[in-house]
């Protein structure tokens, strides 16, 4: 059967239900891939800047991802001007719309840190923070395991495809 995911009408394309959802698909998986890298990092022993940057840029890929799936439509010209890199306001989005209480004990305490420190860039760009502050003493470890099972319910819809 052939699926057509670009359809063109009066020379001015736009996707097909099934194209979005594949787009959908694609950014839940470079979130994915946001999330292994950021393991990878650790367990080599390297840059914990880096990796927790690249955590938080899977925490917004996989939101991201997660509004796209669900009215693509709807989501995809919000995404940068009202979510941008808000992960505390994504996720309350992502879990009005899922149903999941992802905002939960330390792992959401972690996160608000995070979100801080993602949104100014402080994780990517180097600073003084990058001499005055131990890497280490930034937890993540209770907000790694509730995006483990975000990323169990993330396959769901992304097997759907």
């Amino acid at each position: 059967m052939t699926r057509y995911i670009f359809a063109s009408a009066h020379n001015s394309g736009h996707w097909t239900g099934y194209g979005k959802a594949l787009i959908a698909c694609r950014m839940t998986e470079k979130g994915r891939a946001f999330v292994g890298s950021a393991m990878l990092l650790r367990q080599q022993g390297r840059n914990e800047f880096v990796a927790l940057h690249l955590l938080c840029q899977g925490i917004e890929i996989l939101g991201k991802g997660y509004l796209l799936s669900q009215n693509y439509d709807f989501y995809n010209p919000r995404l940068a001007r009202k979510y941008g890199h808000n992960l505390l306001k994504l996720i309350r989005k992502v879990e009005s719309l899922s149903g999941l209480q992802l905002r939960k004990g330390e792992a959401y305490t972690q996160l608000q840190l995070l979100d801080t420190l993602y949104a100014q860039h402080n994780l990517r760009y180097g600073s003084a923070m990058d001499v005055l502050v131990d890497p280490a003493t930034i937890r993540s470890d209770a907000l790694t395991r509730r995006l483990a099972a975000v990323l169990r319910y993330a396959d769901r819809f992304n097997s759907a495809v």
